[in-house]
């Protein structure tokens, strides 16, 4: 056995076999059975748990703490994974397997080996010790974060009713074990044309929603070049929001002009940008569109539709004491990413947040998705260290 085998505790081994091999893809699989085994653990180690259900009750968040007081520190995790269908997977996606360096499975990067680094290193403490740290610890397993960080709103909220919130927040995100401290936010947009099909031969007797369309791609790539000409921030590897069309969809023949249109596009913005000033003049000229196409047809449209909306994480003075107790524990500085998180959403409440976990976010929604077994190994002592500087307040 290697040495980087060797440094995977069993537990975390253990649970990261567990985890894998619940199928929770957002959206469509119910995260319950998961939860209810980590619950039974966290339980074993005195936690005390809630859910956060869904509306449809299908799917939720667990919430678990320990320790008296108020505040607290919170490290939260989701638990849904992204599909594989469509991947070219050499390796069965919901079991765990692995070489001597690295384990496979979908969510063992993204990000399931944040939970089992966690769960791992909570059972190696015990109980007694836990329930006398100098400051309460949060767990939280939310559910479809990779559609929209639905189940974290839905917990924002059962947390203010219940009067809890945390002092600070480590969101586990694959940062490789570095603390970032800023991503950026994105909101996807869905653009509806409806026109009036023709007979190609007859352009003016109908009115081409793909070319009504196009128009509206051409404002979104102006813009685009406009955001990387402007606000820079050095921090982020790409250091400019970025926009880009990212699918597009219309008609059913080659000689029919198309009576409807859609097209899809995100905007990825710094946390100084304010994404509404960015969208404003494209739906300037979606309006002007409208009015150009109604013209000619009276119920022609044009509607752009915001389907996903997560904040942007900026750097906050409030999270300075999380980042120092990260770093003291044994993470890395790490630069500012452009993947957006929940950590957003937690600022946005009221808790200051930073990322820190395992797996290189290259490694995630990809076939074959794995992470180092470096990455879980570093992990799990991190998670050592952090509940030893908790116990001494």
């Amino acid at each position: 056995m290697s040495r980087t085998e060797e440094t995977v505790p069993e537990r975390t081994r253990y649970w990261l076999k567990t985890l894998i091999g619940f199928k929770t893809v957002s959206g469509s699989d119910s995260n319950l059975a998961l939860l209810e085994c980590v619950e039974a653990a966290l339980a074993r180690s005195g936690f005390r748990t809630f859910y956060s259900k869904s509306q449809d009750g299908a799917r939720a968040n667990l919430f678990a703490s320990i320790g008296a007081g108020d505040g607290g520190l919170l490290l939260s995790g989701h638990t849904d994974v992204v599909p594989v269908a469509g991947q070219a997977w050499s390796r069965p996606a919901f079991e765990l397997t692995e070489d001597a360096q690295r384990f496979y499975g979908r969510g063992t990067c993204d990000m399931k080996g944040f939970i089992a680094s966690l769960l791992g290193a909570v059972e190696a403490v015990e109980a007694a010790d836990l329930s006398r740290l100098g400051q309460p610890l949060h767990i939280a397993l939310t559910y479809d974060e990779e559609i929209g960080c639905l189940g974290v709103r839905r917990l924002i909220e059962d947390l203010a009713a219940a009067r809890i919130r945390p002092s600070a927040c480590i969101v586990g995100e694959p940062t490789a074990m570095q603390v970032v401290r800023a991503h950026k936010g994105r909101q996807a947009y869905r653009c509806h044309v409806q026109g009036q099909a023709a007979h190609s031969s007859l352009s003016g007797a109908g009115v081409n929603a793909l070319l009504a369309a196009s128009r509206i791609v051409g404002a979104v790539g102006e813009r685009a070049d406009l955001l990387r000409q402007t606000e820079h921030d050095d921090g982020f590897y790409v250091p400019y929001s970025t926009m880009a069309p990212c699918r597009m969809m219309a008609g059913h023949a080659n000689n029919v002009i198309p009576e409807t249109a859609e097209f899809d596009f995100d905007l990825r913005f710094l946390p100084s940008t304010d994404p509404e000033a960015v969208m404003a003049p494209i739906l300037d000229t979606a309006a002007a569109i409208e009015r150009e196409m109604r013209s000619r047809v009276a119920d022609a449209s044009v509607r752009i539709e915001r389907r996903t909306s997560v904040p942007a994480l900026a750097p906050a003075d409030g999270a300075n004491g999380v980042a120092a107790m990260a770093l003291q524990a044994g993470a890395r500085p790490g630069r500012h990413v452009a993947f957006t998180t929940e950590g957003g959403l937690y600022q946005q409440a009221g808790i200051p947040a930073i990322l820190c976990g395992p797996g290189d976010i290259a490694q995630a929604h990809t076939a074959d998705e794995f992470i180092d077994k470096s990455q879980i190994a570093a992990a799990h002592v991190f998670f050592e260290r952090l509940l030893a500087l908790l116990g001494r307040g």
